[in-house]
């Protein structure tokens, strides 16, 4: 593990000092860019195309005539009511039924006593620094899993989880004509993807292939969160990084929306959309 991090650490400084100090690098970055932007919107177009002649054979959880009842809920801490404000004005006129969680708070944990209680195990890490999980990641966990519980007894299909910096960038009826896509047998679908790689199912749907980072945004489905409840616990690493290797192994079906419908505001690399610093820390240079 060490060696792979540092070969990886010196690979990002080589990439970074290149693009930052050469003006060719400068030049091409964006070029490199546009290109890959433009191919992505031809195969978009293809994916269309073919999508009208060839119905998807995947069955969808919701018949399209269907109308898709959820619940929002959205992890904040209490201390945070700038972030708390930020969700909250994005969904002023949506009804998406938003419900703030009070954030489990690392700062208050006493890890010994999750040890004991059998919640957090004794060699638990963060796979990308190697060190402990930090009393934050803990708490980060720990609201996750309440809410998996508050989805496994949902009258509804599914449940909508979002983290305090997401920033819904579509419009609500473009969000809810991708969500009748859901596959029948998605336990995690994400409305955000970063750079994870994905295999496109239809213009709608991708699906999440080796591994990948983020719970940003998603929705969780009933028979999902019954299996995260029972395959998650005690806690052995941070939440993405434990949700990404079950998918892996093919313990869980994670499929997200092919376009990115939801952008975290808390990745300082995103100049564009970053406005909050992480409440966790910043493992930009890790995991980007």
């Amino acid at each position: 593990m060490d060696d792979k991090f540092a070969l990886y650490s010196f690979k990002k400084v080589i990439r970074s000092n290149w693009i930052n100090k050469s003006r060719l690098g400068k030049f091409l970055f964006p070029i490199k860019n546009g290109i890959r932007k433009i191919f992505s919107v031809f195969l978009l177009f293809i994916d269309h195309i073919l999508f009208i002649f060839k119905q998807d054979n995947i069955k969808s959880l919701y018949r399209q005539s269907e109308f898709i009842h959820f619940e929002t809920h959205c992890i904040n801490l209490i201390r945070r009511l700038d972030k708390k404000k930020f969700i909250a004005d994005q969904f002023d006129n949506v009804s998406f039924n938003l419900k703030f969680f009070p954030a489990v708070d690392g700062a208050t944990l006493n890890l010994e006593q999750l040890i004991k209680q059998g919640r957090l195990a004794p060699d638990n890490r963060d796979l990308g620094t190697g060190n402990k999980l930090t009393p934050a990641q803990i708490g980060v966990y720990l609201s996750h899993y309440e809410l998996w519980k508050e989805a496994l007894n949902s009258s509804n299909k599914i449940t909508f989880i979002l983290e305090d910096d997401a920033f819904l960038d579509c419009e609500v009826a473009t969000l809810q004509k991708v969500i009748h896509y859901i596959p029948e047998d998605t336990d995690i679908f994400f409305v955000n993807h970063r750079k994870n790689k994905k295999q496109h199912i239809n213009p709608y749907i991708s699906k999440f292939v080796g591994r990948f980072w983020g719970l940003t945004s998603y929705f969780v489905t009933k028979k999902g969160a019954e299996k995260l409840l029972q395959l998650t616990a005690p806690i052995h690493m941070s939440v993405d990084d434990m949700v990404s290797r079950l998918n892996e192994k093919g313990l869980i079906n994670c499929y997200c929306s092919r376009q990115e419908l939801v952008i975290e505001c808390s990745n300082a690399k995103d100049r564009k959309n970053f406005r909050f610093a992480s409440d966790i820390q910043d493992r930009t240079e890790e995991r980007d």
